[in-house]
Order: C-alpha cells, then structure tokens, then sequence
C-alpha cells in the first residue's frame, strides 16, 4: 500500500511540474506577445504622434501668424548707404505691402539681394506687427573699366567686383589692359594685375596723396610695369614691386621739380632707387640707334 501511495504522488508532482511548465510556457508567450504588441504601438503610435503634432502645430502657426491679418505688411522700410531706390531695392528684394510679415522669409530675401551686382551686403528682418526693415549696403565704383571694342562700360568696386554701367561715372579713373574676357556685372576680375592697380587708386586716393596725385588712367598691359598716367598730364611708370614706398617719392620729385623749373612729363619709377624723369622733349637714344 505504501509503495502505491509513493508511486501516485510520483505521479502527482510530475503532472505538477508539467502543469507548472506549461502554465510558464503560456505566460512567457503572453509576454512575447505584449512586447511584440507594443512594440508594434510604438512603430506605428510614434510616428502618427509626431504628425500629429506637426500638423497641428502647422495649423495653429498659420492660424497665428502666417494666415493673420494682424500680421499683414502695411511698410517696407527701406535704407542704403548708396544711390538706390527704395522702390528698386523693394523690386529686387520682390516684396510688397499685403503679404503677410511671417509668410516672407528674411533669409531667401537677403539671398535675393545679394545677387544683385551693385549690392554688397544687406539685412532684412521684422518689425512686429507689420514693417518689414530691409538695409543694403552698396558697392562703390573707384574706376571704369576701358576695354576696346567692347559694348555697354562697365565698373570695378575695390574688391575687384563689376559693375555695370548705371554705376560708370566720366569722373572715375580708367583702366586699361585687364585680360579678363566677356567679363559681365557681378563676376570678379581674376587678372592678378588688377589688384595691383587698385592698390594704387587706394594710396593715390588718401587724403595726403590726392591732390598731387589724381589718377585719370592706369594701364596694365605690360606685364613688367603699371603705367599710370594723371589727370595733371605726366606719366608714371612704375614696377611691380614696393608700390607705396615709390608713390609717396613721387610727390617729392614733383615739388623739386617745380622748384628747378622742370617741366617732367614721365617719371620713371621702374627701377629700385634712382629714380629718373624726363622732359616732354626728351628721346630714347636707344630708339634712334635702332632706327639707324
């Protein structure tokens, strides 16, 4: 009798374990499962979520700012350092009043401006609750560009920038010999020599300089030398090296040959001292040598 009432409890604890089992088997499932569920709400809840949220918030943007009358543009307040319009600014920036102040975007504005040659750098931004505040800083022209044969003239502002003709002055110093081809407003002059010659309208224009030396050209088609030539007359033939250092003799010479009586119309500055000038009369021996 003992030895079945040990086999039966035998039994009974292996059927146990194996209910056991089972029942830990069927929970460890039922975990899956809601893991798997849930993770299938977040792929799905998540994303919905954030549309939501963006296009909710996208309404309640447009019903706010960029959809409310309040925020309309009734001015577009315009300022320059130049000769530009406001009307022409506003033109070139495309904006007008009736739009609405969030609806423009300040940056594309600028970016907008800022393609226009003559412009060099401008500022937009807003004015709550309806002025649009545009500033613009303009490229100034220092010399005309002569290019022989060419159409419509065209300008360089001191960075090497063109322009075009609206800002050619009679008044402005020309420039000669730049080898830059089909060269157009807005691109930037790439002739090395240029910079060279802006150099010289750079000193020549400083308060200590200007009335002894008013430029009227600047010729860089010799390679070896910049020929500038002043509105007083004489010629000035420089190297390409230690350009200030010869300019501020150039006045000096000038004024010992005012005292001497000398009538100089080139000074010869292409040397490193020494440097030599000559009366209108005077004759390169070495040309007539060749001419013999």
């Amino acid at each position: 009798m003992a030895f079945w009432n040990t086999k039966e409890r035998r039994k009974n604890r292996s059927r146990g374990s194996m209910l056991k089992a089972a029942a830990r088997t069927v929970e460890r499932r039922r975990g899956v499962r809601r893991r798997v569920w849930t993770a299938l709400g977040l792929l799905v809840g998540v994303p919905a979520l954030g549309f939501g949220l963006f296009w909710g918030g996208r309404e309640a943007w447009g019903a706010l700012f960029t959809e409310n009358d309040f925020f309309q543009i009734r001015r577009i307040e315009v300022t320059t350092d130049g000769d530009l319009k406001a009307e022409l600014i506003r033109e070139y920036a495309k904006v007008r009043e009736g739009l609405n102040l969030f609806a423009v975007r300040p940056k594309e504005i600028r970016e907008t401006l800022l393609s226009v040659p003559v412009i060099e750098n401008a500022q937009v931004g807003r004015r709550l609750p309806d002025t649009l505040v545009i500033e613009v800083a303009e490229r100034v022209a220092v010399a005309r560009l002569g290019r022989p044969g060419s159409g419509s003239p065209l300008a360089v502002d001191a960075t090497g920038h063109v322009l075009g003709p609206s800002s050619v002055r009679a008044s402005l110093p020309v420039i000669l010999g730049v080898r830059d081809k089909g060269l157009r407003p807005g691109d930037v002059v790439q002739d090395p020599m240029l910079k060279e010659a802006l150099t010289v309208l750079e000193i020549c224009n400083q308060a200590a300089m200007r009335r002894e030396m008013a430029v009227g050209t600047i010729d860089l088609s010799d390679e070896e030398r910049i020929d500038v030539g002043l509105t007083s007359g004489e010629e000035v033939l420089l190297s390409r090296e230690r350009l200030e250092e010869k300019l501020r003799q150039l006045p000096v010479m000038r004024a010992v040959a005012r005292d001497k009586g000398l009538d100089l119309a080139v000074y010869d500055m292409t040397v490193d001292r020494n440097y030599v000038g000559r009366p209108s009369t005077w004759t390169d021996p070495a040309a007539g040598t060749a001419g013999n």
